[in-house]
């Protein structure tokens, strides 16, 4: 029997300390105070407490939803544990109708005061700390604990590898005993209504090389770090979903233990000499995978193509998510939509490539916008339209648009201040119609900072740098922008950015080819129109420009060159203004 906890003073000495913690406790009671509190009670008085003495422990505290226990060893502990995931379990099987009162379970064995009145020390924080890790109805354990286990019981364990612990400046080891049936399900807070939900599961390191550890935990943190800076997808954070590392769990289960509707999951594996990374995206509302994809390394580029591999994955996902909710929002009933179902809409109408659609797509957004006036993202896309508007050339009022352009996307950014999108959408209006590049990529680095991945920053960026006469960067933050988002419905303003950064560096060729693909995509695209006339007229084809200069005084009657040059031009290194006004007066521009 475990005695000093009649002392007078608190005393160091070492003890196995187990943190048991009832999962989604919070819910429960907002569901069912009573009916909660009343199962929690019998549960602590029938097992939890008497199991502890019989194991030569005590209870030191309760908090609450959680226990505080001290044990003489880690073996006693790890029973007491068992002992508590198995009560739970057969309290399920007796109230199948009654949401689970799953324990996730932590032990640590160190140097702690214990006393009367209590349990208190450094080791008792790691022991909490490291409860957070833990899975619903499993045992996690330090390193330290698993030592004094022995191979016979410890060896059992998973190696979760150096944990990050809140608070604190140490990372520890850790192993867990998974629960026995997998994962248990318990409630948890709905994710927000208005975002697709998806958790990304640690890659499966099927090598056989644990040096490939690493390649696998940071591909997957990477991939949703860029997720998360999105703003527009829910993503569980990698600290939760470290639980399944090493495990195959079917990615439907795993959707409603996180409670998400989508699940990321993939594999690490040896292909020759080289590695492949095999990513799987599964919507778990219809139980199948929409989306899947391979990507190869050769084993000199391991260390140089990790963020090309994050891009892809995160360049498949995304759309698919977007494809799956647009369905979703398309099938609703207008009154049953959501700021975000609304906001979809509006994507895709801007996506039909008409003035019919286009027009449409502010309609949602405003509708957007009243739903939810806290929600950024509309905010930022009608910031956008408004841009867009002027730059297809249907605007009756560029001076209006331009106002509410810039007014939305100040208030896009005061409404969340790290959201990718509303700053690439100011940062480029910035540029564009105040001709102020320093606040511009001011506003391009905190989107790429907020979101890596963010393919409108890396797009729209492209613009500003060819402004300032910086063509090799903008050809890369162009490409990098379409290679993040191949099928955007905005196509036609990746292709027009990419254009523009080859005019920069004179690769007229490439110019050209991009342009025509611009205007293919969207014929009434004006400002593309303008960068082909001046292409042309810079490879000498004189008739070619000044048709392509006779198409753009059709969809803008009213442009004059030297009101253009001195109000509108964007760009500002004094060399490239100067060419760009040259090339567009030799191919016919009006004075």
């Amino acid at each position: 029997m475990f005695d000093g906890c009649d002392a007078q003073a608190p005393v160091r000495r070492e003890v196995a300390i187990a943190f048991a913690d009832v999962v989604g406790y919070s819910i429960l009671t907002s569901a069912d105070e009573e009916g909660t509190h009343r199962r929690w009670m019998s549960l602590y008085r029938r097992v939890v407490e008497p199991e502890a003495v019989r194991h030569g422990g005590r209870v030191a505290e309760l908090r609450g939803d959680g226990v505080l226990a001290e044990f003489p060893d880690p073996h006693a502990a790890l029973s007491w544990a068992r002992g508590l995931h198995a009560a739970s379990a057969a309290a399920q099987e007796a109230e199948p109708t009654s949401a689970p009162l799953a324990f996730r379970i932590a032990i640590h064995f160190g140097r702690a005061l214990t006393g009367k009145d209590g349990l208190f020390g450094d080791a008792v924080n790691l022991a909490a700390r490291l409860q957070e890790f833990g899975a619903a109805g499993g045992t996690i354990l330090s390193a330290d604990a698993v030592a004094l286990l022995g191979p016979e019981q410890g060896g059992a364990a998973r190696d979760l590898g150096e944990l990050p612990m809140r608070n604190m400046s140490r990372a520890v080891r850790a192993f867990s005993f998974d629960p026995v049936g997998g994962a248990v399900p318990v409630p948890l807070p709905p994710p927000p209504a208005r975002l697709p939900s998806i958790a990304v599961l640690p890659l499966a390191n099927v090598t056989g090389e644990a040096d490939d550890d690493y390649l696998a935990e940071g591909i997957c943190a990477d991939v949703i770090a860029s997720l998360a800076g999105l703003h527009e997808v829910f993503v569980i954070a990698q600290d939760s979903v470290r639980m399944f590392r090493s495990q195959r769990l079917d990615p439907l289960r795993v959707g409603r233990v996180m409670g998400v509707r989508f699940v990321a999951t993939g594999r690490l594996l040896r292909v020759g000499q080289g590695l492949r990374v095999a990513v799987d995206l599964v919507d778990t509302e219809v139980g199948a995978s929409i989306w899947g994809e391979r990507f190869d390394i050769a084993s000199h580029e391991i260390l140089d193509v990790q963020d090309q591999v994050v891009t892809g994955i995160v360049a498949g996902i995304v759309p698919k998510l977007r494809t799956a909710t647009l369905r979703d929002a398309m099938r609703k009933r207008p009154e049953n939509l959501t700021a975000y179902d609304l906001t979809l809409r509006g994507m895709h109408a801007m996506g039909e490539n008409n003035a019919e659609g286009f027009r449409r797509a502010l309609r949602f957004f405003r509708k957007a916008i009243a739903e939810d006036p806290g929600f950024a993202l509309p905010v930022a896309w009608a910031a956008r339209w408004h841009s867009l508007n002027i730059g297809y050339g249907w605007s009756t009022n560029p001076e209006d648009d331009n106002r509410a352009a810039m007014s939305l996307a100040q208030r896009a950014i005061a409404l969340d201040g790290t959201n990718a999108m509303a700053l690439a959408t100011y940062g480029h209006l910035t540029a564009y119609l105040l001709h102020d590049s320093d606040t511009a990529m001011d506003c391009f680095e905190r989107a790429l900072a907020a979101c890596p991945n963010s393919a409108l920053a890396w797009t729209l960026s492209a613009g500003t740098l060819s402004y300032v006469g910086r063509g090799r960067d903008a050809v890369l933050h162009a490409t990098r922008g379409m290679r993040l988002s191949p099928y955007d419905p905005l196509r036609f303003s990746q292709q027009h950015f990419i254009s523009i950064a080859h005019y920069t560096c004179e690769n007229l060729p490439e110019a050209e080819r991009w342009a025509r693909l611009c205007i293919g995509s969207n014929p009434a695209h004006a400002s593309s129109w303008r960068v082909l006339a001046a292409v042309l007229a810079a490879l000498g084809r004189a008739v070619e420009a000044r048709e392509a200069m006779a198409r753009l005084l059709e969809l803008e009657p009213g442009f004059r060159l030297a009101n253009y040059v001195k109000h509108r031009m964007p760009m500002r290194e004094p060399a490239l203004r100067a060419r760009f006004e040259r090339d567009l007066r030799d191919a016919g521009g009006p004075l």
